[in-house]
């Protein structure tokens, strides 16, 4: 062969090197073209339950200035329609990268923005805990609703050698189970607490969910703190350094019980119903996620709604937020907040309307005193949901 005939043929077999080449490069171009068309075909929309019109305006509410945050849940589904942390942050100045002098602010902010306080925050949930305490010692026969402790509230309470305050210094007198709840009276809870035991109230927290986390479609939620048994307390103190005065903290929602903001609305769906609580949901789903967790009678039932009902109404502990035209039913908490002993936290929880809840509200505000504070919040919160008027005010004592 040639010299000619030789660069003939080399020309040849690149020029089909190159255009196998290209045909192979061609060919691959198209299999993503295709990959991406089935994607973009395999997607769905995604729904999610947040109604905006109240998330905006739940944000309104602790604006600025306060700092915790609520979630409010239709308590027959789960949907979660609005749920707020406080303060926030901007998620656009994300976009492309986050300017350093940003960041560090959101990182040494001591108010913790990029802290989902609703569902990573742990409180103890004070007073509106009360409300497992009544409904462990209704199902299990351990009190009525009419039921009166031995001992009336002058204030405190003695056991051994302690003194338990009564959040009301002027104390209570002789009340019943339903208007203990009302007044949210630590000493008739004292003693309802040592009745049940403390064995039985461990049992009832984690029979209640309140060792577990609720579900919620969103990344990082924190499990509630709660002790699973007796031995807790054993390995935690050691065996001989506690005694059985630890029962009266738990009974009101202190002590070794701090519970996120969603745990405890989690926990009012279930009252908000029959018994079965709702696992909170951003995006919508075909199938709500129902677990019961107790089981009351009718006329049980009824009576722990009517003293929940009781709270907002004048006299109660939160009677300067009941709503015109809705009967709200909830409880408020002071919580202690072992960081700053003398700024407690103010908590309510609840739902509305009493006799057909269609929401369940929970609002924490750190720092913000008597739970009448939480209780304002969440009204008008229920309020713009429900689309009705404000009641006037009414003054209450605690």
């Amino acid at each position: 062969m040639d010299s000619k005939s030789s660069t003939k043929t080399a020309s040849a077999a690149a020029k089909a090197r190159a255009s196998s080449k290209s045909t192979r490069v061609a060919a691959w171009f198209a299999r993503l073209a295709r990959a991406r068309t089935c994607r973009r075909k395999a997607r769905s929309p995604l729904y999610t339950n947040i109604d905006l019109d109240l998330q905006r305006f739940t944000a309104s509410l602790f604006g600025d200035s306060l700092q915790g945050g609520a979630i409010a849940i239709d308590p027959e589904t789960g949907a979660v329609l609005a749920l707020h942390s406080a303060p926030t942050f901007d998620p656009n100045r994300f976009i492309g990268g986050i300017p350093p002098d940003y960041w560090k602010d959101l990182t040494t902010d001591v108010r913790r923005p990029l802290y989902n306080k609703v569902i990573q925050g742990r409180y103890p949930p004070g007073s509106t805990w009360k409300l497992a305490t009544a409904t462990w010692a209704l199902e299990n026969h351990i009190a009525t609703l009419d039921d009166v402790m031995p001992v009336p509230c002058t204030g405190g309470f003695q056991f051994g050698d302690r003194y338990f305050h009564c959040w009301e210094k002027k104390g209570h007198g002789s009340l019943t189970l339903a208007e203990a709840i009302v007044k949210s009276c630590d000493v008739y809870f004292y003693q309802l607490g040592l009745k049940i035991g403390l064995q039985r109230l461990i049992a009832g927290g984690v029979a209640l969910a309140f060792r577990d986390k609720t579900g919620i479609d969103l990344p990082n939620e924190s499990s509630p703190n709660f002790p699973y048994a007796i031995d807790y307390y054993n390995r935690r103190f050691g065996a001989r350094a506690w005694n059985n005065s630890v029962v009266l903290n738990l009974a009101i929602g202190q002590g070794e019980n701090s519970q996120t903001i969603a745990s405890m609305a989690r926990f009012y769906t279930a009252l908000a119903t029959d018994g079965e609580e709702a696992r909170p949901e951003i995006v919508r789903q075909t199938q709500p996620a129902r677990t019961r967790i107790f089981t009351l009678d009718s006329a049980q039932f009824m009576g722990l709604r009517r003293a929940m009902m009781g709270v907002l109404a004048a006299g109660g502990t939160a009677a300067a937020e009941a709503i015109q035209g809705v009967v709200l039913a909830g409880k408020t908490g002071t919580a202690q907040n072992t960081e700053d002993p003398v700024h407690n936290h103010s908590w309510f929880v609840g739902f509305a309307p009493a006799d057909h809840p269609k929401i369940v509200v929970a609002v924490l505000i750190e720092f913000g005193g008597h739970g009448s504070h939480a209780a304002r919040v969440a009204s008008k919160i229920v309020e713009h949901y429900l689309k009705v008027a404000p009641a006037s005010q009414i003054q209450t004592e605690g």
